[in-house]
């Protein structure tokens, strides 16, 4: 039902690679033109039957005409249901969970954990039953299980990024490369990536706190603002792992690619 992101089938294709040594081609019904364009950058093969073909490695490439997908996309989770989805994966309740217990843990209101119980349980991948007038819910099956089911439904954690003079970094957590070279072997950006949460982005900007800059200056700081407060899972003076996976996930930088295979397999599921 979803359409593949062009990095996700450049991982997928080179897994395949390893088996087959010969031409390895995307198949699909179709295909938006936003991603269209990233395949044909990135010298993917693909076919959508009828309508277009572009095989570099034969030096074709014949269009016709774009058909549009007529499929409709399953909505990403909001960010206080991502937020509840990345509590259960670092505390995992194998009893089951409650929304008071939840908007204690994440300073959420009642009525916001209860759309969220809502969310969970539309995309089946929890039960949700009644205990002592009070809703419980109990994942259907283990860690990595519900989060291959549930990934492709998050989003990045990541809602702008901007470069500022001014900020301090003891503040707040790394975020970005940073947070990935401490995580992996990557090396350390040039301009350190610190994560903060929409309120705290606000208040830095009414305090004339931080100066905006257009490019990287020397002794400048990219700020990733996040959709939901970053220091509810920061450990180690840097954001989670899970979230920055998926703040990274469209990134078709190889590098960071690899340095995220190994952020979720060291995950300790």
């Amino acid at each position: 039902e979803e359409e593949a992101t062009p990095a996700t089938l450049r991982k997928h294709i080179n897994q395949v690679k390893k088996k087959w040594d010969n031409e390895v081609l995307y198949l699909a019904p179709a295909m938006s033109t936003y991603n269209r364009k990233r395949l044909i950058e990135q010298k993917i093969s693909f076919v959508v039957p009828g309508n277009q073909m572009y095989l570099p490695a034969l030096g074709l490439d014949l269009r016709e005409y774009l058909r549009n997908i007529r499929t409709t996309k399953r909505k990403k989770f909001s960010p206080s249901t991502q937020a509840v989805l990345l509590s259960m994966f670092y505390d995992w309740p194998k009893e089951g969970v409650t929304p008071s217990q939840l908007a204690e843990r994440l300073d959420y209101s009642l009525m916001t954990m209860t759309r969220a119980f809502d969310e969970i349980e539309s995309a089946g991948l929890a039960d949700v039953d009644m205990e002592w007038r009070e809703r419980v819910l109990v994942f259907d099956g283990g860690k990595k299980e519900v989060w291959d089911r549930s990934s492709a439904l998050m989003r990045s954690p990541v809602n702008k990024r901007i470069k500022v003079m001014g900020t301090r970094k003891k503040n707040f957590p790394y975020a970005g490369e940073s947070a990935l070279a401490r995580y992996s072997m990557l090396a350390e950006p040039k301009c350190p990536v610190i994560a903060v949460s929409n309120r705290h982005w606000k208040a830095m900007q009414e305090l004339a706190a931080v100066m905006e800059v257009p490019n990287e200056e020397p002794g400048a700081t990219e700020v990733e603002v996040w959709s939901y407060s970053p220091e509810l899972f920061a450990r180690d003076g840097m954001v989670d792992p899970l979230s920055l996976y998926l703040s990274f996930r469209e990134s078709p930088d190889e590098r960071i690619e690899m340095a995220l295979e190994k952020l979720e397999e060291a995950f300790p599921w």
